[in-house]
């Protein structure tokens, strides 16, 4: 259980560095790893109202503050992201939010107050046991702590070393599937696990003479396979390159025609954050 009094400290550490965020980086800043941390620290943290009085006072001078500026400004958006940490599931109204509010923080708000019963968990396979899989839970939990973990400290030693693991294990296992077969796994959780690796900042780091061997053997199919995106164990071979490389050290022309629709969003993503 996360401890009272260091989940509100960090609410008002999160909420004040929202709303100084410049207005125009809100929604990239939503769609990065620390929208991801954000939105966890919403679910698990701030479930119910802080009991201190600084929370308080916040909560308040924020409700003021949004009462004046309106929920349809980027001024009013950054506010009430600010807010959210501070009013529990179910206790904050915003009239007809579906038209004052931008998709990308309506999703925000309507997962954390307009849901009318909880989403049924997804289903569980029977004795997860941890290896590469990609319905294994313990695996793909394992991803994704790590990839936020390493995102949030980088210079972890002991998360850097586990990431590094389970980024060659993801290759492996993203290298034994069909192109069907993976299109159907990244629109379900392993992709969200593959895009929050993807955007953690691994890359950055020195790569050891067996991460070397894999990427360059990569590489070299891709570079020597005539319309290679378009062969078997072409996109395969381009997302587990992706993990190797870091953002806008990957160019590839026309990628709405050579990717896949259910790669393209994250690609897109990973791609910004070199402009950013």
């Amino acid at each position: 259980m996360a401890d009272i009094a260091q989940a509100e400290r960090s609410g008002l550490e999160l909420s004040h560095f929202l709303t100084h965020a410049p207005t125009d980086f809100l929604e990239p800043l939503m769609d990065s790893p620390f929208g991801r941390v954000y939105k966890i620290f919403l679910e698990r943290c701030c479930s119910a109202k802080f009991p201190g009085d600084q929370a308080e006072d916040h909560r308040n001078a924020l409700s003021q503050k949004l009462r004046q500026l309106g929920c349809e400004t980027p001024e009013g958006w950054a506010v009430l992201l600010a807010l959210f940490p501070f009013v529990p599931p179910g206790q904050l109204k915003v009239e007809d939010a579906a038209t004052k509010l931008p998709s990308w923080l309506h999703t925000f708000y309507k997962a954390r107050y307009e849901a009318s019963e909880p989403s049924p968990p997804p289903p569980t396979p029977p004795s997860p046991t941890g290896q590469p899989a990609f319905e294994d839970r313990i695996f793909l939990n394992r991803v994704l702590g790590l990839s936020n973990l390493y995102y949030i400290d980088p210079e972890d030693q002991e998360i850097l070393q586990e990431l590094r693991e389970v980024r060659l294990q993801t290759v492996q296992l993203i290298l034994s599937v069909g192109r069907e077969e993976l299109g159907r796994q990244f629109q379900s959780d392993f992709g969200d696990r593959f895009w929050a690796m993807a955007q953690s900042g691994l890359q950055k780091e020195n790569l050891d003479a067996n991460e070397i061997q894999q990427r360059d053997a990569i590489q070299q199919w891709l570079s020597q396979t005539p319309n290679s995106l378009h062969q078997d164990g072409g996109i395969q071979r381009f997302a587990s390159v992706l993990l190797f490389s870091s953002p806008g050290s990957v160019r590839l022309a026309d990628p709405d025609r050579n990717l896949p629709a259910w790669f393209m969003d994250g690609y897109k993503r990973y791609c910004s954050m070199a402009q950013a």
